[in-house]
């Protein structure tokens, strides 16, 4: 069976040549036609074969060929099968792949998962699965459409990062409200994406936990897949870590401290198409304690310590016992912040103060702590202060 490279808008017989960019394996059917019987290589973005017709009479050693091809925006047209290296070990296949497919949405990476068309070790297996060293992932061909203007590491702007705390192993960012900690649907660039363009020579950097996109505050981020590990780990236990929110709420909160124990499940509304968490019986543990810290006229300022991690909990929470944190557009008291809107206030407030862990290295406690930022403080400024 001849073997054919392609080149430009033919193929040309290219004998046991193997490092060939694009290879069609060919063979030769009745009325001089010819069909691809094997692909072995990476097709261009622009298209895939669709026929092969004769162009000249030459013997077969020399013989050339049109390459028909169909446009479409594929960034592989074959099946790759990749191992995973030591780097990586430890790290969600979902949280893999989009490093692996950049531009790809992660709606369409779900989906490949879900559909089976992602296999590790031949296996069907979850975005979530945790990633070993030594896994041979199958990745097969994907439609991608690259976006105009997209940014490269040459034309960002450098990142003014707040960093709190780095060393060796971890560092702890004091994230901005309004910024995104991952890329996504209609999100080119989140914080972590950033933090990777900004220091390309680090060979790993990936979040260990999340924040909302709107909740200011500590946000750590691992340097190896060890201490990812380890930080997992921690956060899975809930044992040795710390997590320590403030938010000013609605309404005068005159119950003093709570434990607010309410199970929670995330649904999308038909409404606008948004995911919420919802307390639902059936759904998932979800334990904040608050405390009333400082009280204002129609407003109280409250701490917040998380017995767990679950999508929008604290503001699920606060809302399903009638104080909404200020500037909650999904949970929020709409009437009520509108008003602080047009006074110049469009943020949420809520902000991680501080979070806690044990040093993957040292084995010692690690506390860091972010200051509230000073839009968060001049609101409380402007509020008229009860007791």
């Amino acid at each position: 069976m001849p073997t054919w490279t392609w080149l430009g808008s033919r193929v040309r017989y290219s004998g046991q040549k193997q490092d060939s960019w694009l290879q069609l394996s060919l063979i030769r059917v009745p009325t001089n036609r010819w069909i691809t019987t094997a692909l072995s290589g990476t097709i261009p973005a622009h298209g895939g074969p669709e026929s092969l017709t004769p162009y000249n009479n030459l013997p077969e050693v020399g013989a050339i060929f049109h390459l028909v091809m169909i446009p479409n925006h594929t960034n592989s047209a074959k099946v790759r099968h990749l191992l995973v290296e030591t780097h990586s070990e430890g790290q969600r296949l979902d949280n893999w792949l989009v490093k692996q497919l950049k531009r790809v949405p992660r709606s369409h990476l779900y989906k490949i998962i879900r559909d089976g068309q992602v296999r590790v070790n031949g296996g069907r297996v979850k975005p979530t699965y945790r990633l070993e060293e030594g896994d041979r992932v199958r990745i097969p061909p994907v439609r991608i459409d690259t976006p105009q203007g997209m940014p490269d590491a040459m034309t960002l702007p450098v990142l003014d990062l707040d960093i709190l705390y780095e060393d060796s192993a971890l560092l702890v960012l004091n994230k901005i409200a309004g910024m995104s900690v991952h890329g996504g649907t209609g999100i080119r660039l989140g914080l972590i994406e950033s933090l990777r363009l900004d220091r390309p020579k680090s060979p790993f950097l990936e979040l260990v936990h999340r924040i909302d996109r709107p909740t200011s505050g500590c946000l750590i981020v691992a340097k190896s897949s060890t201490i990812l590990r380890h930080l997992h780990a921690q956060f899975r236990s809930g044992v040795s870590v710390k997590k320590n929110y403030q938010a000013l709420v609605h309404g005068d909160w005159n119950s003093g401290p709570r434990t607010i124990d309410l199970k929670l499940s995330t649904r999308t509304l038909t409404v606008d198409r948004v995911r919420r968490s919802v307390p639902d019986p059936t759904g998932q543990s979800a334990i904040s304690h608050f405390r009333p810290v400082q009280w204002f006229s129609g407003y109280t300022l409250v701490d917040i310590t998380l017995g767990t991690g679950r999508m929008h909990q604290i503001r699920a929470h606060a809302a399903a016992v009638g104080h909404p944190v200020v500037g909650d557009h999904y949970y929020g008291d709409k009437a009520a912040d509108k008003i602080l809107r047009q006074k110049g206030f469009r943020r949420m407030w809520l902000h991680s103060q501080s979070i806690g862990v044990i040093h993957p290295d040292t084995g010692i406690p690690l506390l860091v702590n972010a200051p509230v930022p000073e839009e968060l403080m001049g609101l409380l400024d402007g509020l008229d202060l009860k007791r």
